[in-house]
């Protein structure tokens, strides 16, 4: 996400442009994301420096319009399951250790063939493999 004064200075702009003192100058501004994964980046910064830098902590947060999603459109609904469970990582409600399902650890039998399976290893001479 972009550092608070970012939008601020695109407030200011929209204002003095249209001479209007609503937020954007009474522009619709949309923004989409989840601000738990698009947390500004500052630089050597503390999490509590981070947090305090993102527009949900300002004041002109209260003035958006607000929508929220409440089913996610892209989980197939065999991985439902998968879905709450990483929601419930994000909430905090899944206590402090976090057990991985299996699921996440895909049994590979042949490494090198699931890398490179568009290379016949069989024609390869050695000076190609010296690059």
């Amino acid at each position: 996400m972009t550092h608070v004064h970012a939008f601020l200075a695109v407030d200011r702009l929209l204002q003095d442009l249209t001479k209007c003192k609503e937020p954007f100058g009474g522009k619709v501004i949309l923004l989409g994301g989840d601000f738990r994964q698009v947390l500004p980046v500052i630089l050597r910064g503390s999490r509590t420096l981070t947090v305090a830098s993102s527009l949900k902590k300002h004041a002109l947060w209260l003035k958006f319009h607000k929508l929220y999603l409440t089913k996610n459109m892209r989980a197939l609904e065999s991985e439902r399951d998968f879905g709450a469970w990483l929601l419930d990582i994000g909430e905090k409600k899944s206590g402090s250790t976090i057990q991985l399902p299996l699921q996440c650890f895909p049994s590979i039998q042949d490494p090198i063939h699931q890398l490179y399976s568009d290379i016949d290893f069989s024609s390869v001479t050695p000076q190609e493999l010296k690059g």
